[in-house]
Order: structure tokens, then C-alpha cells, then sequence
């Protein structure tokens, strides 16, 4: 019997009313064993300008000038390698020698410090240009609809019961279901929740007169309580009950959400956003990142999506791409110094992609447009010496690939994102049981992790 089907006989059947009832701490739950962070780069980011550079040596290297043709502005530096990971040199598309410095300082740092826990997946046909179905496709492994994103599908596998179990800041965050999606982008947005009666300079506290002497607060928590009492009374299917009570138990004074507060306080306090690496440089993806970490420290949260845009990049490409790229690179960095200072970076998988790549050439307005291929990296525990799996060609197209060895074998299967899902799926320890069976990806498995 499919999932669908089993809620709608519980539903017809009555069973529905032996649910229990919303407790302030009716989801408390163990601590995760592992989580997981997904960085997706919206818009659709163009790997040959990172992490599958094609130099000025691809198909289009013929043309007269620099941009009307060629695979990259910019030729490959076989110095910057780590094992078999090459990444890109940074195109000389302005006089700004500081800014240069920097997207070069960001690029080197990242493959440098994190390659030897690093495996580059190169060569992913998405079979799309479409940004809907792009982001879909990556992040769940199907394109069809209905397939959970792999950040809520994890936590739903491992995590369920907790709080906050699955975080999103946005990009394909559907759940199917599942869990509930917590949005939680900044310290202000859990303060508030966390202390609803908080101080407010000169007024006070919210629900308090300044000199104390009217304190509505305990009415407005009473009603509060019988609202939440009558919502669940009035709703009959079984998991949105439960979603319910999940959100209700976030959002109850005696959930975690005070250690949350504690432990987002103490990663603001001891981890310096502007000394990793540069003043200024991707604050939206760190404060989604501080966030992510104290959840994660408090026992809240199991998988989160971080997402970060300006990939889209029809006009302008180097000087739109490249900064924003390294950008995203220093935000990962500063994500995985939060994980080291919580005790918990050996015990999180950080994926990192977007919807699809970008053309092997330059368009007119020097820009790059929609190309279905792309790739994807993945900083995991354990090393790997600096691994890359797959590959594309010199004109940035898909092809067969060995299953095992992931190099190029006519007799092989084109490496896709229902493979890479299904790979990581696997290393993360959730390719089975009843959520595998619900939502199955049906591929042949590539040995992207072995």
C-alpha cells in the first residue's frame, strides 16, 4: 500500500482521533548522529569557471576575440590543483587588482584547505535549461513533482521528531510532507520567537508596562495555548497534526529554542565572520550559516539548505561570476568554521550545486546563458585526497562515463542527478527502508564515494 493511500484509509476509518494531543514537549528527541547542508547557488552557476575549468584551449579558442567564443577568458594554471581536483585562474576583466587578489585568495584557500575532503562531480547531465525544473532535478534526483528535496528527505529519514529538523533559506525545499520546513535566516528572527516578551529599549517588555504593574503576558500565552488547542481539535489528517505540533512545539517557551539563542550567541561571540576571510564578503550566507550551526548544536535541526543567488549570469559573466563564486566559496568556509568550533564538522556533509551550468561560450553581452550540464562538490568527513568523478567533454558537453573509475568509457552510462542523489543517498547512510521504497530514483549506482 503507497504512503498516500495508507493516510487517506487512517483518515476514513476514524483512526485519526486516537492522535495525541499537542504537548510543549511532545517532540523532544535525541540529538542527530550526522547532519547534512546543502549550498545551493541559484540561478544556475557555471562550473568551467571553477571547479571543471576548460582554459582557452575548448572548441571555441579559434574565435578572433576574447569573448565571442571561447570556452573561458581565462587559460587553465596547472598550479592550482589538489589531487586530481583543477580549479579555475581568475580572468584579469578588471583594473581592481584588490578585488582580483581576493577572488584568487578565495578560490585557493577553499581547494587548498578543504581538498582533501573534497570530491568534485563533473559531467552531470541535467536534461534541462529550465530553472524550475533545474533545481528540482538536482536536489531531489527527479524532475518529475512530488519528490522531496535530499536535505528534507534526510532528516525525515533519520531526524523526524525534532523541532526544527530540516532548516531552508530557500532553493527546492519541497518535503512532500515529510517534516516540517523551518525558516530560520537570522539571530533577530529566533530571538524573536525564542523570547516573545522580550526587552525593547525604552518601551520594555512587550507585553509588559514599564513600571510592571499591568503583565498581559500570561493572558496572551493562555490564549495563545487555546488557540493552538482548537487547531489541532479541528484538523483530522495525522500528519498535519503532527506538523502542527511540531511547529507549536518551536514555538513554545519550553522547547530548546533557548539553547538555540544560547548556542547562536556563542557562535556570533567566538567566531569572527569578518576574520574568515574577508570583511564584507557573503553575510547572507554566513548569517544563514550561524544559524544553522547553533540549530544544529542545540539539537534542533538535522539538514538545512543554505542558498545564495546572482548565478544567472546572461550578461557580464566574468565580472558577475567570479566574485560571486568566490563569494560562495568563503561562505562555505565559514560554515565549516562554525561546524569546527561546535565539535560537529566530522559529523556533517556539506553538498554544494545549482540548477544547471552555463554555455561554453560568451553570448554578445559577454554574458553566458542556460546549458544542461553541470556539476557538483561535496565536502564530507574522511579523506579522499582531492577526487573528482566524472567528467564532460572539451566543448563542456556530457558523456559515458565508467561507473566505477568515473572516467570516460563509451560503454558507460551518462552520469545524472537521479545518480548522484541515489550516490549520496548512500554515504549518507538513507538509501533504505520505507522512504527509499516511497521515493525510489531507480538507477544504475556509480562508485562516486567509493
Amino acid at each position: 500500500m503507497k504512503r498516500r493511500q495508507f493516510l487517506q484509509l487512517m483518515a476514513a476509518t476514524g483512526m485519526t482521533a486516537h492522535m495525541p494531543l499537542w504537548t510543549p514537549k511532545a517532540w523532544a528527541a535525541a540529538a542527530p548522529e550526522k547532519f547534512l547542508v546543502v549550498v545551493n547557488a541559484s540561478g544556475g552557476w557555471d562550473p568551467t569557471s571553477i571547479c571543471d575549468p576548460k582554459g582557452l584551449n575548448g572548441l571555441y579558442a579559434d574565435r578572433s576575440t576574447r569573448y565571442d567564443g571561447s570556452t573561458n577568458s581565462v587559460a587553465l594554471d596547472n598550479g592550482k590543483k589538489f589531487g586530481q581536483i583543477q580549479w579555475s585562474a581568475i580572468p584579469e576583466y578588471t583594473t581592481d587588482t584588490d578585488a582580483l587578489t581576493r577572488i584568487e585568495g578565495q578560490f585557493d584557500q577553499f581547494f587548498t584547505t578543504y581538498g582533501n575532503r573534497l570530491t568534485v562531480i563533473n559531467g552531470i547531465d541535467t536534461g534541462t535549461n529550465n530553472h524550475d525544473t533545474g533545481n528540482r532535478v538536482i536536489w531531489s534526483g527527479k524532475d518529475e513533482i512530488g519528490y522531496p528535496s535530499l536535505a528534507a528527505y534526510f532528516a525525515a529519514a533519520t531526524s523526524p521528531t525534532l523541532p526544527m529538523a530540516f532548516i531552508s533559506n530557500g532553493g527546492y525545499d519541497y518535503t512532500d510532507s515529510l517534516v516540517a520546513r523551518a525558516r530560520a535566516s537570522s539571530a533577530s528572527f529566533i530571538n524573536e520567537i525564542a523570547d516573545p516578551n522580550r526587552y525593547s529599549g525604552d518601551r520594555g517588555f512587550l507585553y509588559r508596562s514599564a513600571n510592571r504593574s499591568v503583565d498581559q503576558y500570561e493572558t496572551v500565552l493562555a490564549a495563545q495555548q487555546a488557540r493552538i488547542q482548537r487547531q489541532l481539535d479541528e484538523e483530522a489528517l495525522p500528519l498535519r497534526r503532527k506538523q502542527l505540533s511540531q511547529l507549536f512545539g518551536v514555538r513554545s517557551e519550553d522547547s530548546n529554542l533557548g539553547g538555540l539563542t544560547v548556542a547562536l550567541n556563542d557562535i556570533q561571540d567566538n567566531v569572527d565572520r569578518d576574520a574568515n576571510w574577508n570583511t564584507n564578503r557573503s553575510n547572507s550566507l554566513k548569517s544563514q550559516a550561524q544559524v544553522v550551526v547553533a540549530a544544529f548544536k542545540a539539537g534542533l535541526a538535522a539538514s538545512a539548505n543554505l542558498n545564495i543567488g546572482g548565478f544567472d549570469t546572461h550578461g557580464n559573466h566574468d565580472a558577475s561570476a567570479y566574485p560571486q563564486l568566490g563569494d560562495l566559496l568563503e561562505g562555505v568556509h565559514f560554515l565549516q568554521v562554525a561546524l569546527q568550533y561546535a565539535g560537529i564538522a566530522d559529523r556533517t556533509t556539506i553538498v554544494i550545486g545549482s540548477d544547471f551550468g552555463r554555455t561554453p561560450y560568451y553570448n554578445s553581452g559577454n554574458g553566458k546563458d542556460h546549458w544542461p550540464v553541470t556539476s557538483m562538490m561535496v565536502l564530507h568527513p574522511g579523506s579522499t585526497g582531492g577526487k573528482v568523478f566524472g567528467q564532460s567533454t572539451d566543448a563542456f558537453l556530457a558523456q559515458k562515463i565508467n561507473r566505477s573509475t568515473g572516467l570516460a568509457d563509451t560503454s558507460g552510462d551518462v552520469l545524472t542527478p537521479a545518480h548522484v542523489n541515489q550516490a549520496l543517498r548512500e554515504l549518507l547512510g538513507v538509501d533504505g527502508g520505507t522512504l527509499s521504497d516511497n521515493y525510489p530514483l531507480r538507477v544504475n549506482a556509480f562508485d562516486i564515494f567509493a
